[in-house]
């Protein structure tokens, strides 16, 4: 299911400098974390470290996917774009994506995965960029950037974390959604973002910004189960190369 949401402009921040950026494009986003169900229909593979003997009374398919890499993301929201007959969103040089199977997305360093580039124009799924990640965590225009975390100032009512966790990740939706009825934008898992990391823009330099030209890592955000609630912060922004996978690692798709 998706949430969607107009042009609007939001704040961005960094450590704890705000900044005016404007958004033209509408766009929708996926209001639960893709899921392991979800990622096992599409690429046919399961990779999460939590796929196994869940506690009673969960769904385990729906808690979300974890130890995927950047290259898994966009081979995930490629393949639901072909899946769903939409255009994908990203080409990289001699991929076929729709023969690709999860064995075939690299697991080490890449230039030619690394070079990916992205149609913004396309109709198929695609991650979401930092600005359009924050715009979201934040409830849109609707709380204007007012809470600390997605949806509330108490880590507990919105966040799955070091404290609440039991040690795990949790089933997508269990908590308090935000204002725009997405869940888990803080927690449980962190999300890869497109943007590969950089300074953010300046005001007066930041339409639609897209992250770096280049670089050697790509951003994620949310913080996750394991980690301390500061991490859930709506502001908090971290990096790492793109072909690193971790257990408190997933991602959302968005679409125009």
């Amino acid at each position: 299911m998706l949430s969607r949401w107009g042009r609007q402009p939001l704040l961005l921040t960094s450590g704890e400098t705000e900044r005016e950026v404007t958004l033209t494009c509408g766009f929708y986003m996926g209001i639960h974390l893709v899921t392991q169900e979800q990622f096992y229909a599409v690429m046919g593979y399961n990779p999460s470290h939590f796929s196994s003997n869940p506690a009673d009374g969960e769904a385990q398919g729906r808690r979300p996917v974890e130890m995927v890499n950047w290259f898994h993301a966009i081979a995930f929201a490629n393949r639901l774009s072909i899946m769903q007959g939409l255009e994908p969103a990203y080409h990289v040089a001699g991929v076929n994506w729709e023969t690709l199977t999860f064995a075939n997305v690299p697991t080490t360093g890449n230039a030619t995965w690394n070079a990916a580039t992205v149609n913004w124009n396309a109709s198929g799924f695609r991650l979401a960029t930092e600005a359009e990640w924050e715009f979201a965590a934040r409830g849109g225009v609707v709380c204007r950037g007012n809470f600390e975390f997605s949806g509330s100032n108490v880590v507990s009512e919105v966040a799955w974390y070091s404290g609440n966790s039991s040690g795990s990740t949790q089933p997508v939706g269990m908590l308090r959604p935000n204002a725009l009825g997405i869940y888990d934008m803080s927690g449980n898992v962190w999300e890869w973002v497109w943007d590969w990391y950089g300074v953010l823009p300046s005001s007066g330099q930041a339409t639609n910004p897209a992250g770096a030209a280049a670089g050697g890592n790509r951003v994620f955000r949310g913080g996750g189960w394991i980690n301390a609630p500061v991490l859930a912060r709506s502001a908090f922004r971290i990096n790492v190369v793109p072909v690193n996978r971790y257990i408190n690692l997933g991602f959302r798709v968005v679409r125009p």
